[in-house]
């Protein structure tokens, strides 16, 4: 069995023309039924299934047509879950695209996980940010392949520290004088929260060709603003959360449990901490794993903050330490959309 691999060139992309839709194909289609692909979790599944919502939906679980980001911090099983979720893609008879930003694929793994034959399978490698831009902004001729259901991006983040400064950062250079004048620094801000609204953006029109788009993001440590030490997504802001319909956090919070959290399902944020949204699982050779019900965590009661209620808390973080929020700037005015 052999995976359709493609090294992303940057020098000779042939790029396909840009279609558009008129506004009775995008009504249509925004009522029709979204087909949904199992994450191997029967309650996350059900969890998914947004039944009040007035979209029509086949069954719970990744929506086709959707973006879904699930994020966690190292070892909690990000890509475990990943290879799930596209093993019962190929299951179902659809085509899956692998961006691998970093992770080689582990295809041993996923042929263990799925019976089908993995030339429905097509891999790329986008090392570097702008191979990933590259590929999402001006892509090769056939991407995606026709009849594709699913595509994975291991991982959204992994790609973001090389290229841009973090706010320490950013802190010690202005403090050095390398940075000299607001407008500069207000430069140095905005690219990044620009790129990545440029990505979201793109995810979203992959999506609306009836495809899953299942975004890995890692996560940072935010403790300034919050009632404790709170996991926080690398990838974030008002662009990418608008574009997100579906977010799933991934933890552990008691020894030797993992949790799947449904913190935003069809657009909407959920209230953190409720047990119908909170999954255990744990990690086999066959994939995930249902468990049994161990003792639910204590309920956290949302504590008035000064920034945005933060998406889901983890007692053991063992990720970066906080960038502070940019507050050391001391000009709201940078601040507002950044948060």
């Amino acid at each position: 069995m052999s995976i359709n691999k493609d090294l992303l060139g940057l020098d000779s992309l042939d790029t396909l023309p840009v279609i558009s839709f008129s506004a009775s194909q995008s009504l249509n289609a925004s009522s029709a039924v979204r087909e949904a692909i199992s994450t191997g979790l029967p309650r996350l599944d059900e969890a998914l299934d947004d039944s009040s919502s007035d979209e029509p939906r086949r069954s719970g679980g990744i929506i086709r047509g959707h973006v879904t980001e699930v994020f966690g911090p190292p070892g909690v099983g990000k890509t475990s879950f990943a290879l799930t979720v596209a093993s019962q893609a190929l299951r179902d008879g659809g085509k899956v695209v692998w961006i691998d930003t970093g992770s080689p694929l582990a295809t041993s793994r996923l042929k263990s996980l799925s019976s089908e034959n993995l030339s429905q399978l097509t891999y790329f490698r986008a090392p570097t940010l702008p191979h990933l831009l590259a590929l999402l902004i001006r892509p090769p001729r056939g991407f995606p392949p026709p009849d594709t259901s699913l595509i994975v991006i291991d991982s959204i983040s992994s790609l973001f520290p090389g290229y841009f400064l973090s706010a320490a950062e950013l802190k010690d250079r202005l403090a050095q004088g390398k940075i000299t004048d607001k407008p500069q620094l207000q430069w140095l801000l905005n690219r990044k929260w620009n790129v990545i609204g440029d990505i979201a953006s793109h995810l979203t029109r992959l999506a609306a060709r009836n495809v899953a788009v299942l975004a890995l993001n890692q996560t940072h440590t935010k403790i300034k603003g919050q009632p404790r030490a709170t996991l926080h997504p690398v990838v974030a802001g008002g662009v990418w959360d608008t574009n997100v319909q579906t977010r799933i956090v991934l933890y552990r919070d008691l020894p030797d449990w993992r949790f799947a959290e449904v913190t935003k399902r069809a657009g909407k944020t959920m209230v953190v901490r409720l047990t119908e949204f909170i999954v255990p699982f744990r990690v086999g050779d066959d994939g995930l794993e249902a468990v049994g019900e161990p003792q639910s965590p204590e309920p956290i009661v949302p504590t008035p903050s000064r920034k945005r209620k933060a998406d889901n808390e983890v007692a053991d973080s063992q990720d970066e330490d906080s960038d502070e929020e940019f507050e050391w700037l001391g000009d709201d005015a940078l601040l507002d959309e950044k948060e």
